[in-house]
């Protein structure tokens, strides 16, 4: 039997209509979807997107990962999930595994690529790009990120507000974007403003929830979000 053919399929950053054609006709022709499980909802962010796509009758796998501080625990899980997804390679089904955003960019689809190629070598893929969250908060907040001799900067954030990294990422002139802020924001509005750098908050961008505010007291006064992004103009 002929084995079957892995996609990574971004979906974007959660508006339906930001799914690319080549994403909906592959979902469209591939007999297992897998989603990732959200811990903030009873369905996944993906999960959802791919409800709103017509035309699609593949059986639907959610997928649950760890986020544990114990990286190998985390590996672990991916790892079981690789295994679990070649079985199904195996008996000559083509998968996706779908991911908000790119499936290339701070995604567990790239542990998951890794890991099947390992226990594969001769992997029949494919990756399919999405949208990014940033270039979604841009357009929501018609902010332009950069131009001409710009730099831009994306950052996982975790990193802490005194750190010398974060220090360093601070000191070209363009824009920097922090990543799911939701534990540091805060902090990195208060480090951006005590700079003079003006900057956009973003959270749930594309979703029935989006919300997005260049007002630092709106900011402030939101709740901690998990899909939530900062972006600020640095080196003016």
């Amino acid at each position: 039997m002929k084995q079957g053919k892995f996609y990574g399929v971004g979906l974007g950053p959660g508006d339906p209509g930001l799914v690319t054609l080549k994403a909906a006709k592959i979902l469209r022709n591939v007999q297992v979807i897998y989603t990732v499980a959200s811990r903030q909802s009873s369905r996944s962010v993906s999960g959802k997107i791919i409800d709103s796509l017509p035309g699609i009758s593949a059986r639907r796998v959610e997928l649950e990962f760890t986020m544990a501080r114990n990286f190998p625990e985390r590996l672990a899980r991916i790892d079981e999930h690789a295994h679990r997804i070649l079985n199904e390679l195996n008996a000559g089904n083509d998968c996706a595994f779908t991911t908000i955003g790119d499936p290339m960019t701070y995604s567990t689809c790239g542990y998951l690529l890794r890991s099947l190629r390992q226990l594969e070598p001769e992997l029949s893929f494919e990756i399919v790009p999405g949208v990014n969250s940033w270039s979604a908060l841009a357009a929501a907040s018609a902010e332009v990120l950069v131009e001409d001799n710009d730099v831009l900067r994306i950052v996982p954030g975790y990193l802490a507000p005194d750190s010398a990294e974060l220090e360093a990422v601070l000191k070209p002139e363009g824009t920097v974007v922090f990543l799911k802020t939701y534990r540091e924001r805060d902090r990195y509005a208060a480090l951006l403003r005590e700079r003079g750098c003006s900057m956009v908050y973003g959270a749930n961008i594309g979703l029935e929830n989006e919300f997005v505010s260049k007002n630092p007291e709106e900011i402030a006064a939101r709740p901690e979000e998990y899909l939530s992004m900062l972006l600020g103009k640095t080196g003016k």
